[in-house]
């Protein structure tokens, strides 16, 4: 925690230091170098920098806003459907300690995190009878879910923001046997973030459950990881989740992790309707 609020403070210190020691040496200059005074030259070199603080801070806000939107637009997918709660922060936080532990850096992680949140983002332009269909999808049904990586990819095309994470949206469903869609990349030729999404996003899903598959528990959905090493997944990635696994991380066990990342409910939640609503709805339904 300390490391990640205060690893700033070094790099600041280093730039801002000769900075501070040039503009007192402009100050001081006999004779001054800009007119009869030395804090013209101050001023006239602190102009561009507070032009540059203000669009940096201009960028910062509208980067903060555009990733808000993106989150909101993915609270409200998982909020359609209580086995898809939380889904994308949880794929989001294996994704992060898989990424720790295959040695990438912080940059590279962060932005890991932002493309595991949004991975699933194409599904809003999925109709929600087929999203949400209480049995098993149709061929037809399926290759129409399929569509969510590449039209993810296309809603965040026009954002620079997003441009890097890209190969995330679109190729978290490939498998390492080339098997996957949409574009049947085997191997290592699926962007090594995406192979790591993947692997998150697998367990997630099979621990979560959906209305036509019970959810399976910690210990079966590591031994399907496991089956499939070298199959669906990268090996070397199954071996690192393995060893995370084994030291019980709050991920591992989906309940654990919904009760410390849901101690409030959202304004989504509360505007679903009753369980009991929902059980005479689904009563009332001709079989």
């Amino acid at each position: 925690m300390w490391q990640t609020n205060f690893s700033w403070l070094s790099l600041s210190y280093l730039v801002l230091t000769p900075v501070a020691l040039l503009l007192a040496r402009l100050y001081t200059a006999d004779p001054p170098v800009l007119g009869g005074w030395g804090g013209w030259s101050v001023l006239l070199f602190l102009v561009p920098l507070y032009y540059a603080r203000f669009h940096w801070d201009e960028y910062v806000k509208l980067k903060d806003a555009f990733e808000q939107t993106v989150e909101t637009l993915m609270a409200t997918i998982d909020a359609k459907d209580p086995h898809t709660r939380q889904h994308s922060e949880r794929v989001a936080a294996i994704a992060l300690d898989l990424a720790k532990a295959a040695g990438l850096d912080a940059v590279d992680r962060e932005k890991i995190r932002l493309g595991a949140r949004v991975h699933d983002i194409g599904k809003i332009a999925i109709p929600d009878q087929i999203l949400f269909k209480p049995g098993k999808l149709t061929e037809e049904e399926y290759d129409r879910i399929k569509k969510h990586t590449v039209i993810g990819e296309a809603l965040l095309k026009g954002a620079s923001l997003f441009r890097e994470i890209l190969p995330i949206v679109r190729h978290h469903h490939e498998r390492w046997d080339g098997k996957g869609y949409p574009d049947g990349l085997p191997g290592e030729k699926t962007h090594l973030w995406a192979r790591i999404v993947a692997l998150a996003d697998a367990y997630e899903a099979m621990t979560a459950g959906r209305p036509y598959r019970a959810a399976k528990s910690p210990e079966e959905a590591l031994q399907e990881v496991l089956d499939n090493a070298a199959k669906q997944f990268d090996p070397k990635l199954v071996e690192l989740f393995h060893e995370l696994w084994q030291k019980d991380p709050v991920w591992r066990d989906r309940e654990v992790f919904l009760r410390k990342y849901s101690q409030q409910p959202s304004w989504l939640e509360l505007s679903q309707p009753s369980s009991e609503g929902q059980d005479s709805k689904t009563s009332s339904k001709p079989s």
